[in-house]
């Protein structure tokens, strides 16, 4: 088989593989027939001169995965001896946020019902799409059973709501991926896991005073919390 001949091939299988994607996609796609036209006795002579061709909208939907960032830079070069090498220093400033995933133009913020609407119906889909953080709920079940364990009493399981309560109010700073783990964990991001897990977190970003709120934390068990955190972080 020559060259030629194998890229006839390929591009005669390429067209039907792009055939195949625009059928499989589309929801409505068949000819209406004229009225004096059977389905069953009519050829394809008959069919494509009078067919009127429909299909349904397509609208591309973003999900709201990923985040919108704004990069505002400063950079000046530093003057060096050495002609060929060449040192500048940078000063970044960034901002993001989530984008939303139902349309609001600018006209909206003057039409009050419109816009109005929008934000409920962004509140309805978000709350539509918030499951439950089953990992999560996992990983604080493992740390409080393994607290109780190493106290030897129930007042162990407390301290996992004090360092959510305590990390919550002053995270550790993002010096090493240690740190940067204890954050994620201990912080939870959306109120999809157990209420006295929310409320802790809640409770250290309000200020509240987390050795008090929670006084059965066994002092044990702290302690060894206390010094792990030195040794590591």
């Amino acid at each position: 088989m020559s060259l030629s001949q194998e890229q006839r091939i390929l591009s005669l299988l390429l067209l039907l593989a792009i055939g195949g994607l625009a059928a499989a996609h589309t929801s409505s796609f068949e000819p209406r027939l004229g009225s004096g036209l059977k389905s069953g006795s009519a050829n394809l002579s008959q069919i494509i001169p009078s067919a009127k061709l429909s299909r349904a909208k397509r609208v591309a939907i973003y999900n709201g995965q990923g985040v919108v960032k704004f990069a505002v830079t400063v950079a000046h070069p530093v003057k060096q001896v050495e002609k060929e090498q060449s040192f500048w220093f940078f000063y970044n400033l960034q901002s993001q946020y989530i984008p939303t995933t139902v349309p609001i133009f600018w006209w909206s913020f003057w039409n009050t019902t419109t816009f109005v609407s929008t934000a409920r119906q962004l509140r309805k889909g978000m709350q539509a799409t918030l499951h439950r953080d089953d990992t999560r709920s996992w990983v604080y079940d493992a740390l409080e059973v393994g607290m109780a364990a190493l106290d030897g009493s129930e007042s162990g399981a407390t301290c996992l709501l004090r360092s959510i309560c305590e990390v919550s109010q002053l995270p550790f700073e993002n010096s090493n991926i240690f740190s940067e783990i204890v954050n994620a964990v201990l912080i939870p991001t959306a109120d999809n896991v157990a209420e006295k897990y929310i409320n802790a977190r809640d409770a250290g970003r309000a200020g509240a005073d987390c050795q008090k709120t929670y006084k059965d934390c066994s002092r044990k068990t702290w302690n060894w919390l206390t010094n792990f955190n030195k040794v590591n972080f």
